[in-house]
Protein backbone atom coordinates (compact mmCIF):
# COMPACT_ATOMS: atom_id res chain seq x y z
CA UNK A 1 0.00 0.00 0.00
CA UNK A 2 2.82 2.02 1.25
CA UNK A 3 4.66 1.66 -2.78
CA UNK A 4 1.26 2.47 -4.62
CA UNK A 5 0.41 5.86 -2.46
CA UNK A 6 4.21 7.20 -3.41
CA UNK A 7 4.03 6.43 -6.72
CA UNK A 8 0.88 8.24 -7.21
CA UNK A 9 2.16 10.95 -4.88
CA UNK A 10 5.91 11.57 -6.53
CA UNK A 11 4.96 11.25 -10.04
CA UNK A 12 1.41 13.24 -9.41
CA UNK A 13 4.11 15.45 -7.92
CA UNK A 14 6.40 15.90 -11.04
CA UNK A 15 3.68 16.03 -13.87
CA UNK A 16 1.63 18.39 -12.19
CA UNK A 17 4.27 20.98 -11.56
CA UNK A 18 5.81 20.66 -15.48
CA UNK A 19 2.12 20.90 -16.45
CA UNK A 20 1.20 24.06 -14.35
CA UNK A 21 4.47 25.80 -15.49
CA UNK A 22 3.35 25.44 -19.23
CA UNK A 23 -0.34 26.06 -18.01
CA UNK A 24 0.41 29.17 -16.33
CA UNK A 25 2.84 31.01 -18.40
CA UNK A 26 0.54 29.80 -21.04
CA UNK A 27 -1.98 31.94 -19.87
CA UNK A 28 0.39 34.91 -18.92
CA UNK A 29 1.29 35.60 -22.42
CA UNK A 30 -2.61 35.26 -23.97
CA UNK A 31 -2.28 31.70 -25.50
CA UNK A 32 -5.71 29.60 -25.03
CA UNK A 33 -5.43 26.45 -22.94
CA UNK A 34 -7.86 24.20 -24.53
CA UNK A 35 -6.99 21.12 -22.28
CA UNK A 36 -5.14 20.75 -18.63
CA UNK A 37 -4.59 16.74 -18.17
CA UNK A 38 -3.00 15.11 -15.25
CA UNK A 39 -2.43 11.46 -16.94
CA UNK A 40 -4.10 10.13 -19.87
CA UNK A 41 -7.36 8.57 -21.43
CA UNK A 42 -9.54 7.66 -20.65
CA UNK A 43 -10.30 10.03 -18.14
CA UNK A 44 -11.97 9.73 -14.64
CA UNK A 45 -12.60 13.03 -14.29
CA UNK A 46 -13.32 15.87 -16.50
CA UNK A 47 -14.32 19.52 -15.31
CA UNK A 48 -14.73 22.74 -18.08
CA UNK A 49 -14.57 25.75 -16.59
CA UNK A 50 -13.99 28.79 -19.08
CA UNK A 51 -12.12 27.93 -22.22
CA UNK A 52 -10.06 25.28 -20.92
CA UNK A 53 -11.30 21.38 -19.50
CA UNK A 54 -9.36 20.03 -16.42
CA UNK A 55 -8.79 16.51 -16.61
CA UNK A 56 -7.59 13.49 -14.76
CA UNK A 57 -6.62 10.17 -17.11
CA UNK A 58 -6.78 7.06 -15.73
CA UNK A 59 -3.10 6.37 -17.07
CA UNK A 60 -0.69 7.93 -14.89
CA UNK A 61 2.30 8.20 -16.80
CA UNK A 62 2.12 11.84 -17.57
CA UNK A 63 0.29 14.65 -18.65
CA UNK A 64 -0.12 17.45 -21.12
CA UNK A 65 -1.70 20.82 -21.34
CA UNK A 66 -3.26 21.54 -25.08
CA UNK A 67 -1.99 24.48 -26.49
CA UNK A 68 -1.50 26.06 -29.57
CA UNK A 69 2.36 27.38 -29.89
CA UNK A 70 2.22 27.57 -33.51
CA UNK A 71 4.28 24.89 -34.43
CA UNK A 72 3.17 22.57 -37.39
CA UNK A 73 1.78 25.56 -39.29
CA UNK A 74 3.23 27.61 -42.01
CA UNK A 75 1.38 30.55 -40.53
CA UNK A 76 2.93 32.83 -37.91
CA UNK A 77 1.44 32.64 -34.26
CA UNK A 78 0.17 35.89 -33.45
CA UNK A 79 2.02 35.64 -30.51
CA UNK A 80 5.79 36.60 -30.62
CA UNK A 81 8.03 33.73 -30.91
CA UNK A 82 9.59 34.55 -27.20
CA UNK A 83 6.71 34.32 -25.61
CA UNK A 84 5.90 30.99 -26.63
CA UNK A 85 9.45 29.66 -26.25
CA UNK A 86 8.96 30.89 -22.84
CA UNK A 87 5.46 28.84 -22.29
CA UNK A 88 7.71 25.59 -23.82
CA UNK A 89 10.17 26.49 -21.08
CA UNK A 90 8.06 26.82 -18.18
CA UNK A 91 7.27 22.74 -17.56
CA UNK A 92 11.35 21.82 -17.22
CA UNK A 93 11.42 25.40 -15.28
CA UNK A 94 9.03 24.24 -12.63
CA UNK A 95 10.86 20.89 -12.42
CA UNK A 96 13.87 23.07 -11.28
CA UNK A 97 12.15 24.59 -9.42
CA UNK A 98 10.14 21.63 -7.84
CA UNK A 99 13.55 20.05 -6.65
CA UNK A 100 14.76 22.92 -5.03
CA UNK A 101 11.57 23.23 -3.10
CA UNK A 102 11.72 20.16 -2.22
CA UNK A 103 14.97 19.77 -1.12
CA UNK A 104 14.43 23.45 1.19
CA UNK A 105 11.52 21.21 2.62
CA UNK A 106 14.00 18.24 3.28
CA UNK A 107 16.74 20.41 4.92
CA UNK A 108 15.31 23.14 6.42
CA UNK A 109 11.29 21.29 8.22
CA UNK A 110 11.84 17.61 7.44
CA UNK A 111 15.37 17.42 8.32
CA UNK A 112 18.05 15.62 6.49
CA UNK A 113 19.61 11.98 7.71
CA UNK A 114 23.84 12.47 7.28
CA UNK A 115 26.06 9.18 7.84
CA UNK A 116 27.57 8.98 11.84
CA UNK A 117 30.85 7.14 11.45
CA UNK A 118 33.08 5.89 13.97
CA UNK A 119 36.16 7.05 14.71
CA UNK A 120 38.23 3.83 13.86
CA UNK A 121 40.98 3.42 11.31
CA UNK A 122 41.01 1.85 8.05
CA UNK A 123 43.14 2.26 5.59
CA UNK A 124 45.75 3.86 6.95
CA UNK A 125 49.03 5.93 5.63
CA UNK A 126 50.52 7.17 8.74
CA UNK A 127 53.29 5.28 11.17
CA UNK A 128 52.07 4.13 14.25
CA UNK A 129 48.05 3.64 13.35
CA UNK A 130 46.75 0.39 12.49
CA UNK A 131 43.44 -1.00 10.96
CA UNK A 132 40.87 -1.18 13.94
CA UNK A 133 42.44 1.32 16.11
CA UNK A 134 40.04 3.33 18.11
CA UNK A 135 41.14 7.20 18.35
CA UNK A 136 39.39 8.40 21.77
CA UNK A 137 40.74 11.59 21.73
CA UNK A 138 42.94 14.01 19.77
CA UNK A 139 45.38 15.91 21.36
CA UNK A 140 43.61 15.72 24.82
CA UNK A 141 39.72 16.56 22.88
CA UNK A 142 37.54 13.49 23.26
CA UNK A 143 35.75 12.29 19.80
CA UNK A 144 32.85 10.77 19.47
CA UNK A 145 32.96 10.10 15.55
CA UNK A 146 34.82 10.54 12.46
CA UNK A 147 33.36 13.99 11.97
CA UNK A 148 34.71 14.89 15.50
CA UNK A 149 38.32 13.84 14.42
CA UNK A 150 38.43 15.40 11.44
CA UNK A 151 37.77 18.64 12.47
CA UNK A 152 40.16 18.45 15.09
CA UNK A 153 42.76 17.70 12.93
CA UNK A 154 41.87 19.81 10.22
CA UNK A 155 42.09 22.66 12.74
CA UNK A 156 45.68 21.45 14.12
CA UNK A 157 47.22 19.23 12.17
CA UNK A 158 50.04 18.07 14.70
CA UNK A 159 49.67 17.08 18.05
CA UNK A 160 48.51 13.18 19.47
CA UNK A 161 45.60 10.65 18.94
CA UNK A 162 44.80 8.30 22.13
CA UNK A 163 44.26 5.17 20.99
CA UNK A 164 42.28 1.79 22.08
CA UNK A 165 43.84 -1.34 20.33
CA UNK A 166 42.35 -4.21 21.93
CA UNK A 167 42.89 -3.84 26.04
CA UNK A 168 45.76 -1.30 25.25
CA UNK A 169 45.17 2.51 25.42
CA UNK A 170 48.90 4.14 23.89
CA UNK A 171 49.63 7.88 22.64
CA UNK A 172 50.32 8.21 18.85
CA UNK A 173 52.18 11.29 17.45
CA UNK A 174 51.09 12.69 14.38
CA UNK A 175 52.51 15.99 12.18
CA UNK A 176 50.73 15.41 8.77
CA UNK A 177 50.84 17.44 5.92
CA UNK A 178 48.00 19.60 5.30
CA UNK A 179 46.60 17.26 2.13
CA UNK A 180 47.31 13.82 4.28
CA UNK A 181 44.98 14.44 7.42
CA UNK A 182 44.06 12.71 9.37
CA UNK A 183 46.92 10.08 8.46
CA UNK A 184 43.96 7.54 7.84
CA UNK A 185 40.44 6.28 6.36
CA UNK A 186 37.95 5.10 8.49
CA UNK A 187 36.54 1.99 8.86
CA UNK A 188 33.50 1.42 7.74
CA UNK A 189 31.76 -1.68 7.25
CA UNK A 190 30.40 -3.61 4.31
CA UNK A 191 26.75 -3.62 5.61
CA UNK A 192 25.56 -1.95 2.30
CA UNK A 193 22.36 -0.37 0.89
CA UNK A 194 21.28 -1.76 -2.54
CA UNK A 195 19.49 0.71 -4.61
CA UNK A 196 16.42 -1.14 -7.15
CA UNK A 197 17.71 -1.54 -10.91
CA UNK A 198 21.21 -1.89 -9.89
CA UNK A 199 23.31 -5.29 -10.45
CA UNK A 200 23.94 -6.06 -6.82
CA UNK A 201 19.72 -5.77 -6.11
CA UNK A 202 18.94 -7.66 -9.32
CA UNK A 203 21.49 -10.55 -8.12
CA UNK A 204 19.64 -10.97 -4.77
CA UNK A 205 21.37 -8.31 -2.60
CA UNK A 206 19.46 -6.31 0.05
CA UNK A 207 19.66 -3.36 1.97
CA UNK A 208 21.21 -4.38 5.14
CA UNK A 209 23.23 -7.42 4.04
CA UNK A 210 26.83 -7.28 5.02
CA UNK A 211 29.60 -8.17 2.44
CA UNK A 212 31.42 -10.94 3.60
CA UNK A 213 34.20 -11.74 0.70
CA UNK A 214 34.54 -10.78 -3.18
CA UNK A 215 35.71 -13.51 -5.46
CA UNK A 216 37.01 -15.17 -2.38
CA UNK A 217 39.12 -11.90 -0.79
CA UNK A 218 37.31 -11.51 2.71
CA UNK A 219 36.48 -7.69 3.07
CA UNK A 220 36.01 -5.89 6.63
CA UNK A 221 36.06 -2.79 5.01
CA UNK A 222 33.81 -0.30 2.61
CA UNK A 223 36.58 0.99 0.58
CA UNK A 224 38.01 -2.72 0.31
CA UNK A 225 34.83 -4.24 -1.24
CA UNK A 226 34.63 -1.18 -3.55
CA UNK A 227 38.46 -1.74 -4.40
CA UNK A 228 37.54 -5.41 -5.28
CA UNK A 229 34.98 -4.45 -7.81
CA UNK A 230 36.61 -1.77 -9.79
CA UNK A 231 39.55 -4.38 -10.35
CA UNK A 232 37.69 -6.91 -11.99
CA UNK A 233 37.29 -7.37 -15.64
CA UNK A 234 35.74 -10.75 -15.74
CA UNK A 235 31.81 -10.79 -16.16
CA UNK A 236 30.82 -12.15 -12.89
CA UNK A 237 31.66 -11.16 -9.29
CA UNK A 238 30.83 -14.34 -6.51
CA UNK A 239 29.83 -12.26 -3.44
CA UNK A 240 29.66 -13.79 -0.26
CA UNK A 241 27.24 -11.79 1.83
CA UNK A 242 25.18 -12.16 5.38
CA UNK A 243 21.97 -11.97 6.08
CA UNK A 244 20.39 -12.55 9.71
CA UNK A 245 23.08 -14.57 10.20
CA UNK A 246 23.24 -16.86 7.33
CA UNK A 247 25.44 -16.73 4.26
CA UNK A 248 24.37 -17.22 0.90
CA UNK A 249 26.21 -16.80 -2.29
CA UNK A 250 25.34 -14.05 -5.15
CA UNK A 251 26.79 -13.78 -8.63
CA UNK A 252 27.11 -10.02 -9.77
CA UNK A 253 27.09 -9.00 -13.16
CA UNK A 254 29.01 -5.55 -12.69
CA UNK A 255 28.04 -2.18 -15.00
CA UNK A 256 30.50 -0.67 -16.64
CA UNK A 257 29.81 3.62 -15.74
CA UNK A 258 32.04 5.89 -16.64
CA UNK A 259 35.16 3.81 -17.37
CA UNK A 260 34.29 1.93 -13.96
CA UNK A 261 32.94 -1.18 -13.03
CA UNK A 262 30.21 -0.88 -10.26
CA UNK A 263 27.39 -2.85 -8.37
CA UNK A 264 25.05 -0.49 -6.55
CA UNK A 265 25.86 -0.50 -3.29
CA UNK A 266 26.59 2.21 -0.54
CA UNK A 267 27.91 1.74 3.18
CA UNK A 268 24.55 1.66 5.72
CA UNK A 269 26.18 3.33 8.41
CA UNK A 270 24.20 5.01 12.20
CA UNK A 271 22.73 8.60 10.44
CA UNK A 272 21.23 11.29 12.61
CA UNK A 273 19.14 14.18 11.40
CA UNK A 274 20.30 17.87 10.75
CA UNK A 275 18.57 20.80 10.17
CA UNK A 276 19.52 24.07 8.20
CA UNK A 277 18.96 27.59 8.86
CA UNK A 278 16.14 29.04 6.43
CA UNK A 279 19.01 31.19 4.81
CA UNK A 280 21.53 28.28 4.75
CA UNK A 281 19.24 25.84 3.20
CA UNK A 282 17.44 28.40 0.50
CA UNK A 283 21.25 29.06 -0.72
CA UNK A 284 22.52 24.61 -0.37
CA UNK A 285 18.95 23.82 -1.92
CA UNK A 286 19.09 26.29 -4.97
CA UNK A 287 22.87 25.24 -5.30
CA UNK A 288 22.52 21.17 -4.99
CA UNK A 289 19.52 21.79 -7.72
CA UNK A 290 21.58 23.69 -9.94
CA UNK A 291 24.34 21.09 -9.58
CA UNK A 292 22.18 18.02 -10.14
CA UNK A 293 20.77 19.43 -12.93
CA UNK A 294 24.16 20.38 -14.53
CA UNK A 295 25.32 16.74 -13.61
CA UNK A 296 22.67 15.01 -15.31
CA UNK A 297 23.33 16.86 -18.91
CA UNK A 298 26.65 16.11 -18.64
CA UNK A 299 26.13 12.19 -17.52
CA UNK A 300 23.92 12.28 -20.82
CA UNK A 301 26.40 14.07 -23.59
CA UNK A 302 28.86 11.21 -22.15
CA UNK A 303 26.71 8.20 -22.22
CA UNK A 304 24.79 9.54 -25.82
CA UNK A 305 28.67 8.49 -27.56
CA UNK A 306 27.79 5.05 -25.78
CA UNK A 307 24.15 4.03 -26.26
CA UNK A 308 24.29 0.61 -24.59
CA UNK A 309 25.51 2.19 -20.99
CA UNK A 310 22.81 4.56 -22.30
CA UNK A 311 20.23 2.31 -21.85
CA UNK A 312 21.96 0.70 -19.13
CA UNK A 313 21.76 3.66 -17.06
CA UNK A 314 18.07 4.17 -17.93
CA UNK A 315 14.53 2.87 -16.25
CA UNK A 316 11.20 2.74 -17.46
CA UNK A 317 7.92 3.49 -15.51
CA UNK A 318 8.45 0.11 -13.61
CA UNK A 319 11.81 1.22 -12.19
CA UNK A 320 10.45 4.36 -11.42
CA UNK A 321 7.67 2.86 -9.32
CA UNK A 322 10.03 0.42 -7.29
CA UNK A 323 12.70 3.26 -6.70
CA UNK A 324 9.75 5.46 -5.30
CA UNK A 325 8.58 2.37 -3.55
CA UNK A 326 11.97 1.65 -2.10
CA UNK A 327 12.81 5.34 -0.95
CA UNK A 328 9.67 5.67 0.81
CA UNK A 329 10.22 2.89 3.38
CA UNK A 330 13.27 4.69 4.26
CA UNK A 331 11.76 7.71 5.31
CA UNK A 332 10.10 11.11 4.36
CA UNK A 333 13.35 12.84 3.60
CA UNK A 334 14.51 10.35 1.37
CA UNK A 335 11.53 10.02 -0.32
CA UNK A 336 10.93 13.93 -1.35
CA UNK A 337 15.02 13.56 -1.78
CA UNK A 338 13.87 10.78 -4.59
CA UNK A 339 10.90 13.26 -5.91
CA UNK A 340 13.55 15.79 -6.71
CA UNK A 341 15.82 13.34 -8.04
CA UNK A 342 13.23 12.70 -10.62
CA UNK A 343 12.20 16.20 -11.38
CA UNK A 344 15.02 16.46 -12.41
CA UNK A 345 15.46 13.67 -14.59
CA UNK A 346 11.77 14.46 -16.04
CA UNK A 347 13.42 17.85 -16.33
CA UNK A 348 16.45 17.31 -18.36
CA UNK A 349 14.51 14.26 -20.82
CA UNK A 350 12.20 17.36 -22.04
CA UNK A 351 14.64 19.23 -23.30
CA UNK A 352 15.94 17.09 -25.54
CA UNK A 353 16.30 18.09 -28.72
CA UNK A 354 13.59 15.79 -30.37
CA UNK A 355 10.85 17.68 -31.86
CA UNK A 356 7.86 16.08 -29.68
CA UNK A 357 9.25 16.92 -26.61
CA UNK A 358 10.02 20.35 -24.99
CA UNK A 359 13.34 20.41 -26.02
CA UNK A 360 12.34 20.00 -29.59
CA UNK A 361 9.16 22.43 -29.40
CA UNK A 362 11.79 25.30 -28.53
CA UNK A 363 14.41 24.41 -31.17
CA UNK A 364 11.50 25.17 -33.87
CA UNK A 365 10.29 28.28 -32.28
CA UNK A 366 14.02 29.39 -31.97
CA UNK A 367 14.42 28.67 -35.63
CA UNK A 368 11.45 30.85 -36.24
CA UNK A 369 12.34 34.03 -34.58
CA UNK A 370 15.58 33.32 -35.91
CA UNK A 371 14.48 32.99 -40.24
CA UNK A 372 11.46 35.50 -39.51
CA UNK A 373 8.76 33.09 -40.21
CA UNK A 374 7.75 29.30 -39.51
CA UNK A 375 9.75 26.23 -40.31
CA UNK A 376 7.17 24.50 -43.41
CA UNK A 377 4.77 22.24 -42.49
CA UNK A 378 6.74 19.30 -44.88
CA UNK A 379 10.11 19.84 -42.57
CA UNK A 380 8.34 19.72 -39.32
CA UNK A 381 6.23 16.90 -39.85
CA UNK A 382 9.17 14.79 -41.24
CA UNK A 383 11.32 15.92 -37.77
CA UNK A 384 8.19 14.90 -35.85
CA UNK A 385 8.00 11.30 -37.48
CA UNK A 386 11.84 10.98 -36.72
CA UNK A 387 11.64 11.95 -33.11
CA UNK A 388 8.72 9.93 -32.53
CA UNK A 389 10.24 6.89 -34.35
CA UNK A 390 13.65 7.70 -31.97
CA UNK A 391 11.84 8.33 -28.77
CA UNK A 392 9.13 4.77 -29.57
CA UNK A 393 12.81 3.03 -30.41
CA UNK A 394 14.05 4.40 -26.54
CA UNK A 395 11.48 3.50 -24.81
CA UNK A 396 11.11 0.12 -26.41
CA UNK A 397 14.93 -0.31 -25.25
CA UNK A 398 13.99 0.82 -21.91
CA UNK A 399 10.70 -1.13 -21.37
CA UNK A 400 12.28 -4.05 -22.32
CA UNK A 401 15.21 -3.97 -19.86
CA UNK A 402 12.27 -2.99 -17.38
CA UNK A 403 10.52 -6.04 -17.85
CA UNK A 404 13.63 -8.50 -18.18
CA UNK A 405 15.33 -7.11 -14.99
CA UNK A 406 12.13 -8.07 -13.06
CA UNK A 407 11.70 -11.10 -14.87
CA UNK A 408 15.79 -12.15 -14.46
CA UNK A 409 16.26 -11.05 -10.77
CA UNK A 410 17.09 -13.03 -7.82
CA UNK A 411 14.97 -12.46 -5.01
Amino acid sequence: MLSVVAVVVGLGMIVFFHELGHFLVSKAVGLSVERFSIGFPPFIFRKKTGETEYCIGSIPLGGYVKVDLGVGTENASPIIWWKRAMVVLAGPAMNLVLAAVLMFVVLSIVGTEVPVIDAVVGSTHMNGLETGDVILEVSGTPVENWSDLYKLVEQHNSGDFLVQRGSETLTVLFDLPIDSIPGFSPLIPTIVESSVGMPAYEAGIRSGDSIISVNTVPVIDFSELQREVSQFDGQFLEIVYSRSGSLDTAWVEPMNYQERSIIGVTALSETRTIKLPIGSAIIVSARASLDGARTFFTNLIQMVAKPAELIEMSGGPVFVAETLGQQATFGLSRFLETIAYFSLAIMGFNLLPLPILDGGQLLFILFEGIRGKPASKKVIQTAQQIGVMLLLLLFAAVIFKDIARVVTRVR
